[in-house]
C-alpha cells in the first residue's frame, strides 16, 4: 500500500502522550520514597501547597520530546488546574471528603484513558516503530516516483514571475523579441518599450517586496498581475503581462534559458531578482524558498544512498502506518466483542 504524506504532517505528533495526569495526582501528598526529594516549584492549593518535583520535569519532557522550561510550564499549568478545582470544591455547600474526589462517571472515563494509553505506551509502539514497517510497503512507496521525486531530489528553488513578452503568437506561443545578436537597436527600442510598460508592476512590487518573499505560495504576485493591465500598446509593438509559478532545480535546467538561470540563481537566497532581459522577454522574478538538496543521485555511493533514502522513507510513513495499523487493531478488538447466546435461548421458547 501507498502512503499519501505531506510536509507539514510527515513529523506528526506522537499516537501517545505522556501520562502526565497519573504523574501529578499525588503530588503533594507526602513522599516515602528515601531518596531527597527535589521541589523546583509550588502552587498555592486549598488548604495544601502543590509541589512539582524535579523527576516529573524531567518524565513529561522525555516523553513530548520538549525542554525542560516548556515541560515546567505545562505540569505548573496542570497544577493550577488541580488548584483551582479544589477551591472550587471547597466553596460547595457541602464538598467531598477529600478535595480531588472525581464523579464516579469522570473517574471511569479517566481510569479508562489511561489504560489505553498505558496500552498504547507499553504494548503499541514499541512493536510498531519505523524499523517494524514491511519491507514490502517500504518497496512500493520507493517505487512511487511522486514520492521519491519529493524525498530525493537535488536542490530546489521555488520561484514565481511576472513578464512581459510580444504579444503576437506563433503555434500558441508568444513570439520571442527582437534579439542582439541579430538586431541591437530593434531589440533595445523593444527592452525599452518592455520596460515601460512593466514600470507600474515593478514600483508595486518593490514597495511590498518583504511580503512578497515571505509567501511561498506566490499567491499575493498573482493577485497582483491578475488586477494589473495586462496588454499594452508600446512604439515597438504590442505587448502582453504574463505569471507563472513553478520550481527548478538549477543543476537539472538544461532545458531553461541559461541567462535566466544565471540571473535568478546569482543571488543564493530568497528574493526580488530583476527586472532582467532575456531571450523571451522582460523578466521580474521572485524566489520565494530555496530547499537544500536532499539524498540527490551520485550524492553518496549507491549502497549508502539506497539505505539513507529507505530510512528516510520509513521515517515518512512511520505516523501514517502507524495510524492504519492502530485502526486495524481496534477493529480485530471490535469483532471479537461478540454476544453469544447459549442455544437454549436462541432456539426459542
Amino acid at each position: 500500500m501507498r502512503f499519501e504524506l505531506d510536509r507539514a504532517g510527515r513529523r506528526g505528533r506522537p499516537l501517545l502522550s505522556a501520562l502526565v495526569a497519573l504523574g501529578l495526582l499525588g503530588l503533594g501528598c507526602g513522599d516515602e520514597r528515601e531518596r531527597e526529594r527535589d521541589v523546583v516549584a509550588r502552587v498555592a492549593g486549598e488548604g495544601q501547597e502543590l509541589e512539582l518535583e524535579r523527576s516529573v520535569v524531567e518524565l513529561i519532557a522525555a516523553r513530548e520530546g520538549v525542554g525542560e522550561d516548556d515541560a515546567r510550564e505545562r505540569a505548573l499549568a496542570t497544577l493550577r488546574l488541580v488548584a483551582a478545582r479544589r477551591a472550587e470544591l471547597a466553596a460547595r455547600d457541602q464538598p467531598p471528603e477529600h478535595p480531588d474526589d472525581l464523579d464516579p462517571a469522570r473517574r471511569e472515563q479517566l481510569e479508562r484513558a489511561a489504560i489505553a494509553r498505558l496500552w498504547l505506551d507499553e504494548v503499541f509502539e514499541p512493536s510498531h516503530r519505523a524499523a517494524d514497517i514491511p519491507q514490502k510497503i517500504v518497496d512500493q512507496n520507493m517505487a512511487d516516483p511522486a514520492m521519491t521525486r519529493r524525498l530525493f531530489h537535488p536542490e530546489l528553488w521555488f520561484v514565481c514571475q511576472a513578464l512581459v513578452v510580444p504579444a503576437e503568437q506563433s503555434e500558441g506561443r508568444n513570439v520571442k523579441p527582437p534579439q542582439l545578436e541579430t538586431d541591437e537597436a530593434a531589440a533595445l527600442a523593444w527592452r525599452a518599450a518592455a520596460g515601460e510598460a512593466f514600470s507600474p508592476l515593478v514600483a508595486r512590487v518593490e514597495l511590498l517586496e518583504p511580503d512578497l518573499v515571505a509567501d511561498e505560495s506566490c499567491s499575493v504576485l498573482g493577485r497582483i498581475v491578475g488586477t494589473s493591465q495586462r496588454s499594452f500598446e508600446t512604439p515597438a509593438g504590442a505587448v502582453t503581462l504574463r505569471f507563472e509559478r513553478f520550481a527548478f532545480a538549477p543543476s537539472e535546467a538544461e532545458s531553461f534559458d541559461p541567462a535566466w538561470v544565471e540571473a535568478v540563481t546569482a543571488r543564493p537566497e530568497p528574493g526580488v531578482v530583476g527586472p532582467f532581459p532575456s531571450q523571451f522577454g522582460l523578466h521580474l522574478v521572485i524566489v520565494s524558498k530555496i530547499e537544500p538538496a536532499l539524498l540527490a543521485d551520485e550524492s553518496m555511493p549507491a549502497d549508502e544512498l539506497l539505505a539513507a533514502r529507505e530510512a528516510q522513507l520509513r521515517e515518512e510513513l512511520e505516523s501514517a502506518w502507524q495510524i492504519e495499523q492502530l485502526q486495524q487493531a481496534l477493529a480485530k478488538a471490535r469483532d471479537r466483542r461478540v454476544v453469544r447466546l447459549s442455544p437454549e435461548l436462541e432456539r426459542g421458547p
